[in-house]
């Protein structure tokens, strides 16, 4: 047992490398080890130390880089590894680690051993891709609360039951939402959703090549629309207090 070694979480952020927090970077600039996510831009590794060792642990999704990700068996097999050697390990991870980043389950392997842990927020693809789209994600009147959502299901999990408890007057928040975009509309349309419902969504929002294309929900069904294929995370916005 190491009590005094320590992983921090930090979240990196949507990817843009200056919206790291600077709590942020405080945590890279003294970390020995710093373990990374995929989806970072890699200018906010430059915060790290000089010294420090620098470990990809990137999940890659979907599209040809998929063969290239670590399985989180064996990143949560990495932290515990470098977490028993080093004293200040970060634990670089894409947005806010809170937010479907699996960050329970690195938290009961950090545990398991006996080491301590803190968490740095970052911000959220949700609010990134909000910015990228000049819109709010809530109107007075119109949209009182946002519900964030995936409509992925991972390997060997129970069945992902997104669509119950829905409200029209709320904006909804899709991450992880390229590949589920035809079903997330035409289950919302089931839903008494209006086909005219604003839907914006947002490829790598903050990235530099982040495209944002705005359409409703019966376009979005009927996948009337074109992009250019991408690896980019999508995030899809859905609601009517949305600017569009």
């Amino acid at each position: 047992m190491n009590p005094s070694h320590t992983i921090t979480f930090v979240g990196a952020g949507p990817g843009a490398a200056d919206l790291i927090t600077l709590r942020g970077v405080k945590a890279l600039q003294t970390a020995q080890v710093v373990l990374y996510d995929a989806l970072i831009d890699h200018g906010v590794l430059a915060h790290a130390h000089p010294d420090a060792i620098m470990v990809d642990v990137g999940k890659r999704g979907v599209g040809k880089r998929c063969a290239q990700s670590k399985k989180q068996s064996a990143i949560n097999a990495e932290l515990i590894r470098y977490g028993l050697q080093y004293e200040r390990v970060v634990r670089l991870k894409g947005g806010d680690p809170a937010i479907f980043g699996r960050l329970d389950e690195e938290i009961d392997a950090v545990l398991s051993v006996g080491l301590n842990y803190e968490i740095v927020p970052g911000v959220s693809s949700a609010l990134a891709a909000a910015a990228s789209a000049k819109t709010a994600l809530t109107r007075r009147g119109v949209a009182r609360s946002v519900r964030l959502l995936t409509a992925s299901v991972g390997n060997d999990q129970p069945d992902n039951l997104w669509h119950t408890h829905l409200t029209p007057s709320e904006t909804l928040v899709f991450y992880m939402g390229g590949l589920h975009r035809k079903a997330v509309a035409q289950t919302l349309l089931d839903k008494g959703f209006d086909g005219d419902t604003p839907v914006v969504m947002v490829f790598g929002a903050s990235w530099v090549d982040e495209a944002v294309v705005r359409l409703d929900l019966t376009r979005m069904a009927s996948n009337d629309f074109t992009q250019s294929e991408t690896d980019a995370p999508c995030i899809i916005l859905v609601g009517k207090g949305l600017r569009v």
